[in-house]
């Protein structure tokens, strides 16, 4: 499998080495990343030509500053991310000089992403300002370059954050989602374009919008491609150019063409679109990623001027409501991860190499995954790349700091969600734009709607929010769920973006393996969840059948999150929120095994845990595997057929230890279909190293990493399970020492020695801009030492440029899968229909006649009631826990939680359609209002999971009008209470 064949450098993976830009016009994409200069420090005149830099630190992007303090401090809990963090400004300086080739071109530089907020300058001109952090952003560059002579381009990178997060010109992120790992932590480019060209998808300071793509309509036989491509024209006069639109598939065969005819004015842009034809074509989905190319070829007076390359994935999908999700005529449940942007990782930070993301997300694909949520701002460019190649379903947000926001930063938000869907829209993964994590007013929520039909009004994806409030319901056509609770809109399709939030770190088996016998740390009662990692990964199986596998209609979720991060902690013994199932250094924790042989289309059975434990030992054992039935055999001995639940399940109460081994065999309709076996390992005996590298070999870039597995092992070469101690570590050469870090230990990362956990883990070391040999050294008293040499290949930098671009792992495709013609044609009929608009509110025997809601918020919509359902039209993270029985078939008028001060002599005004029992929940903690002297106690309570509420009632007749003035009498009402909720139900005829 995958993580086995990386421990021998993936000799047997099929390699994507580095990538050159050629072409017959000259190279089109520079790599910009090798050898800045770095200061930690906001120092006057950095932006000018001539400043003397000579002092400062060389580094290559990707690169932050906060490799040295991240994942070093135990969390404070409460969803705080951390906060120690070095936070100011500090200055890089790149010099260049452009080729022969680029003379009389246009040149313009990319960032991938740098945070916080990005001062550019060129040869001591200010460029501008991008305070996203996380879209990818350019500036031109020609008007102010010495062609014959060095360019210097400085970059200020302040990744401070402010008290006040979501006013005037402060950034509009939060450290606890999005831990402000400062620096250019992405990839960054120099493009060099003829004066005729194709654009790029850089709009923001360039308002350039490159090559859109889509698949217009699809047949089992045929498919209809559209394109749109944007052509510049930097010269002084007008020109006439043959676009050439061509598809072409793996093996590099043209499928469809066509060309036209563009007139472009002086210093003009044009569009030229074009509709493509192609035969018998290759589908894209998870289980089949196919992948074409669309090259679009400028052409003037038979000279070929530019050539540039998008990817098409020809597909269609649909999200149903009662059904889930479809592609191309397929049912597929949905089931992956949540993963933040920036992929923080112990001893590096966000700073990693593009191989390293793609490492991560091939991880989930090995896993069985097939949906990717990137929480809560937009993955990075590698990340959606990945997807694309090993087929996740991706929702994809803008930039979001889980609240809504007003003023200029609203402002960045709306156009790095512009800017976000331009870059990323050809990508067939993404299915879903997501508006944010949190609700925003239906104000916003409707501009942000109005940019995507905008920038992507072909691409028919779905748009949401997760935690939508029902005041946002009619800018919505999907609902993005949370923990499985119940379905605020049901009259849309559902998908979850975050279930499964529970934390453990990955070196605490279970409550009998030594050293830590279950137990978190001195602080664990402190602790929101106290599981081990044997309890986290029966969880793991527990939660996806019970809220989503054993449900046909659902589209499945996204597991809350893939790995250990330093956002959002609410464990006070720990440096990560550990709710990955691997950790921050992408070790597996036993939940990534179990759901692997839960999700993935491989047959397989994993036995959760170990088995090397203390003498007398007697404990549950547990496997996981797609089958009717598991055995369980101790040294030969068959211990029975184990209790299956959760589908995929199985367990074996009070299994006797034995050392030896333990064998589970997985069976399906009477045939075996998998088998495990583990053994006891004898004491610890040597330490064996493993490297990992790029497959292109690790490069002396200044950012490339290779990562080393140290384990300790018995003497037949088995990890050790329980081993739990310091190894020391000595380097020699050109390597910079990185490390790694242990969980549940503060100040771990970056230092020579490291504990194992279960008998493993990982260290990272960066390379220089010098190649050669690097010898690592790991030693323990009483151990045999393990060493191993390691060498970093030198890359071709000329006057600052380097064409060789990062690298990532390559792939290959499955047996093309049967695609079945009908239903082909059926989904594409039902995706033409539109989603029906507030049908939530469209109940046949409305309780009021007339009903007014004079507050400040959204309120007055009659719902039928649901356990757990949200019932405030404001407030997503609200919702009713627990109701008397006699409420369950009541209507509930929802109200604005923000109008809980709110005060109007008609407030609510109602008339009543029908005789009925009229209920009004109240908040213990607020007064009570004297109109609610005319209705009875009923001594009954609506809990809510964040406030309890007392319960009146008052019967209406038919027509009776009614007149509620607010929460509370006028200024009794202040101070921080709930709004009141309202229920009714008909009085029975009986």
């Amino acid at each position: 499998m995958f993580l086995a064949l990386l421990s021998v450098f993936f000799v047997d993976v099929e390699l994507v080495s580095a990538e050159t830009e050629d072409a017959s016009f000259g190279v089109r994409k520079y790599n910009l990343n090798i050898g800045w200069r770095f200061i930690r420090d906001d120092v006057e005149g950095a932006h000018q030509s001539e400043f003397d830099d000579q002092n400062w630190d060389i580094v290559s992007c990707p690169h932050t500053w906060n490799d040295v303090d991240t994942f070093n401090d135990f969390g404070t809990g409460g969803h705080q991310g951390e906060t120690d963090l070095w936070q100011g400004a500090a200055w890089y300086r790149k010099e260049f000089s452009l080729p022969e080739s680029a003379v009389g071109k246009r040149v313009i530089v990319e960032f991938e992403g740098v945070r916080q907020v990005a001062d550019v300058y060129i040869n001591g001109h200010h460029l501008g300002q991008d305070k996203t952090g996380f879209i990818p952003f350019g500036f031109d560059l020609t008007p102010h370059l010495e062609e014959n002579g060095t360019n210097v381009l400085a970059v200020k990178a302040d990744n401070t954050v402010e008290p006040t997060l979501y006013t005037g010109a402060t950034p509009w992120h939060h450290q606890n989602w999005h831990p402000p790992h400062g620096g250019i932590y992405r990839n960054v480019y120099l493009h060099v374009l003829d004066p005729v060209h194709v654009t790029l998808p850089l709009y923001g300071n360039l308002g350039s919008e490159g090559v859109y793509v889509w698949t217009d309509s699809l047949t089992k036989s045929s498919a209809s491609v559209g394109a749109i491509a944007q052509i510049g024209n930097s010269q002084s006069s007008p020109v006439e150019a043959n676009i050439t639109f061509s598809i072409i598939d793996r093996e590099r065969e043209i499928v469809a063409s066509a060309s036209e005819v563009a007139s472009i004015d002086a210093n003009g842009l044009c569009k030229v679109d074009c509709s493509l034809d192609v035969s018998d074509p290759h589908l894209w989905e998870p289980d089949y990623p196919y992948l074409y190319e669309l090259n679009v070829e400028v052409t003037v007076d038979g000279v070929v001027r530019d050539i540039s390359s998008v990817p098409v994935g020809i597909r269609n999908f649909r999200f149903d409501k009662n059904s889930g999700f479809w592609i191309n005529g397929r049912h597929l449940k949905l089931h992956g991860w949540g993963q933040k942007p920036i992929a923080g990782w112990a001893g590096l930070g966000a700073g990693i190499p593009n191989w390293m993301h793609d490492y991560t997300l091939r991880m989930m694909e090995d896993a069985g995954g097939n949906l990717i949520r990137w929480g809560h701002c937009a993955g990075p460019p590698v990340g959606v790349e990945s997807s694309d190649k090993y087929g996740f379903v991706t929702i994809m947000p803008g930039v979001d700091g889980e609240k809504d926001c007003q003023g200029d930063a609203w402002q960045t938000r709306t156009n790095a969600y512009r800017d976000m869907i331009v870059y990323y829209r050809n990508h067939p993964a993404i299915c879903i734009w997501e508006g944010g994590n949190y609700s925003v007013s239906p104000e916003h929520a409707a501009e942000l709607k109005e940019i995507v039909q905008k920038w992507d009004p072909k691409g028919k994806r779905y748009f949401g929010f997760r935690m939508s409030t029902p005041a946002m319901r009619e800018s919505i056509d999907i609902e993005l769920g949370t923990v499985g609770r119940t379905r605020t809109f049901p009259s849309l399709a559902v998908v979850e973006t975050e279930y499964d939030r529970t934390e453990t770190p990955r070196r605490v088996w279970d409550e009998y393996s030594p050293p830590d016998f279950g137990r978190l740390g001195k602080l664990e009662e402190l602790n929101t969840y106290s599981l081990t990692s044997e309890g986290f990964a029966t969880n793991a199986i527990d939660q996806w059948w019970t809220l989503f596998g054993s449900k046909p209609g659902h589209s499945g979720g996204a597991n809350w999150i893939f790995s250990d991060g330093t956002h959002g902690t609410r464990q006070r013994t720990d440096c990560a929120r550990a709710t990955g199932e691997v950790d921050g250094v992408r070790l597996p924790k036993e939940a990534y095994w179990a759901l692997q042989a839960t999700w993935d289309d491989e047959d397989r059975v994993h036995l959760i845990g170990h088995w090397t434990y203390p003498a007398t030992t007697v404990k549950n054992m547990y496997a996981v595997a797609k089958a009717d039935r598991a055995e369980l055999f101790v040294n030969g001995k068959s211990l029975g057929v184990g209790e299956r639940s959760f589908d995929t399940l199985f367990t074996w109460p009070d299994v006797v230890y034995e050392p030896g081994e333990i064998t589970v065999v997985a069976y399906r309709d009477g045939l075996k279909i998998a088998t495990q076996t583990k053994h006891t390992a004898g004491q610890p005996h040597a330490i064996r190293l493993t490297p990992i590298t790029s497959p292109a070999g690790w490069r002396a870039d200044g950012s490339d990493v290779v990562l080393v597995d140290f384990e300790v092992v018995d003497q037949k070469g088995r990890r050790c399970p329980v081993d739990q101690a310091r190894v020391d570590f000595a380097i020699s050469g050109p390597g910079i020492w990185r490390g790694g870090y242990n969980s549940g230990v503060e100040d771990s990362t970056n230092k020579k020695h490291l504990m194992t956990e279960c008998g493993i883990n990982r260290v990272s070391i960066r390379s220089t801009l010098q190649p050669g040999e690097v010898t690592l050294t790991a030693s323990r008293d009483g151990l045999h030492p393990a060493v191993i040499h390691l060498t970093s290949k030198p890359v071709e930098v000329v006057d600052g440029l380097s064409e060789t671009l990062p690298s990532v792992l390559g792939t290959s495709l499955p047996d093309r899968p049967y695609v079945d013609a009908e239903r082909i044609a059926e989904l594409e009929a039902l995706r033409a229909v539109p989603v029906p608009a507030r049908e939530e509110a469209n109940l046949d025997d409305q309780m009021f006649s007339m009903f007014a809601y004079t507050g400040e918020g959204a309120g007055g919509q009659e719902t039928q009631y649901q356990h757990e359902m949200l019932p405030y039209s404001d407030e997503a993270r609200i919702y009713i826990k627990e109701a008397p029985s006699y409420l369950h078939e009541s209507r509930v008028i929802r109200t604005a939680k923000n109008d809980s001060d709110y005060w109007a002599n008609d407030y609510i005004v109602a008339s009543a359609a029908r005789e009925m029992e009229f209920f009004v929940a109240h908040d213990v903690k607020a007064p009570v209002p004297e109109w609610l002297s005319s209705y009875r106690k009923t001594g009954d309570k609506v809990k809510l999971n964040r406030g309890t509420l007392a319960l009146y009632v008052k019967r209406l007749a038919k027509d009776e009008a009614i007149k509620i003035s607010g929460n509370a009498d006028q200024a009794k009402g202040k101070g921080s209470h709930l709004n009141m909720i309202l229920f009714c139900k008909p009085v029975s005829s009986d």
